[in-house]
């Protein structure tokens, strides 16, 4: 299959979610929170933590107060594993939260991350709990390949870091800018202490002759080539797992940074999961006819979908590749399929288009539901 180069905007995807537990100093205690009062009814946060396109089964979601607990390993609250559509749920009170998607072999407890382990800081922390409603909260992790390794460094009396930047699928990702902060204050929004050039083709990074402290190191890629300014779709973010990153006198560390697409992490109850009684239903496979996993199906009101926001997306596809995509109401809209959101389609994701009309275009009318509207996917190879 060819190379697809036009740059789909779609929003990501994430979903819902399982019962909360609470884990302090003194172990794991279900039903309990550091939050404060008692978590009103469906009040909470919910979704989805996915790897590499598909669902990742045995994740905890972490909650906390600020993000000085975070760094402390103070969760408010941990939710169950996730199952195995990832999904997770939490009753929260209404108020801000910082939320940290992790799966090591620690299991709920709350530990640093380590080589193998999985690992996701909510690109929108803190996140807004508000009154009787749950907020629709993603996590697209990512695999943690190797531990930072220390060697000698060129300058005795101070030291370095050398890195590279990854996309979801391990690729080197060219034009983002790692930024490098020691102040917290400004949620990694405000004052930089260094900020590298844009990477190339190779994602590579440096910076040298760097005091020895601790650094948190943050990659972002802005679709708009600018160095500042908010996240939005087609953008990536790279919060390295292993922050605050100790920096040596004396020694260069070497890291790698995964960075994943960053668009419309999170919505609200009425987002595009909601049964509204118009849908579009149907089986997504791949061309031997085997159900596709850890794809979504998407619909738009534009014929040029690449360049506009999804109408519509639908949840994860079941084992069996169907799928249920809840529309706002009677429309025309066209039709397709992927596994991962933002930017142009990566090499190994699937991908693919309703195939039924010439501009993969299906009419609805309100209230009804048009089934049997199959999608075939294939990966992208080079």
């Amino acid at each position: 299959m060819r190379r697809f180069s036009a740059a789909l905007s779609l929003f990501c995807l994430f979903a819902l979610v399982a019962a909360p537990a609470f884990c302090g100093e003194g172990g794991e205690k279900e039903g309990r929170d550091a939050t404060q009062g008692a978590p009103l009814p469906g009040a909470g946060v919910e979704g989805r933590v996915i790897a590499a396109g598909k669902a990742l089964e045995g994740a905890f979601v972490y909650v906390y107060a600020n993000f000085e607990d975070f760094i402390a390993h103070r969760p408010a609250k941990v939710s169950r594993s996730t199952d195995g559509d990832g999904k997770y749920k939490i009753d929260l009170s209404p108020g801000s939260y910082y939320l940290v998607a992790k799966k090591t072999g620690a299991g709920p407890k709350d530990a640093n991350p380590v080589a193998g382990d999985y690992f996701s800081f909510q690109g929108s922390n803190p996140v807004r709990v508000a009154d009787g409603r749950y907020a629709r909260v993603g996590f697209n992790a990512v695999k943690i390949e190797r531990d930072p390794l220390y060697e000698k460094g060129e300058s005795e009396a101070e030291g370095a870091i050398l890195g590279t930047v990854l996309n979801e699928g391990g690729q080197p990702l060219e034009g983002a800018h790692v930024s490098l902060y020691v102040d917290t204050k400004e949620d990694f929004r405000g004052m930089t202490y260094a900020a590298s050039p844009q990477t190339g083709k190779d994602g590579i990074f440096s910076f040298e002759n760097l005091p020895e402290m601790d650094y948190f190191v943050i990659a972002r890629k802005r679709s708009s080539g600018k160095g500042a300014g908010p996240l939005g779709e087609g953008d990536y973010f790279g919060f390295y797992p292993l922050n605050p990153l100790p920096v040596r006198a004396g020694k260069a560390v070497k890291i790698e940074v995964k960075a994943v697409g960053k668009a419309g992490e999170i919505r609200m109850e009425e987002g595009l999961y909601r049964d509204t009684g118009t849908r579009i239903t149907g089986r997504v496979t791949d061309r031997e006819g085997n159900p596709a996993q850890g794809v979504y199906v998407f619909g738009y009101l534009e014929k040029v979908m690449g360049h506009n926001r999804p109408e519509s997306i639908s949840d994860l596809v079941d084992k069996d590749g169907r799928y249920v995509l809840n529309l706002k109401g009677g429309n025309t809209y066209y039709i397709g399929a992927r596994s991962l959101y933002g930017d142009t389609p990566a090499l190994g994701e699937w991908y693919g288009r309703w195939e039924g009309t010439g501009d993969h275009s299906v009419v609805v009318e309100t209230g009804k539901v048009l089934e049997n509207i199959d999608i075939t996917v294939e990966k992208i190879l080079p």
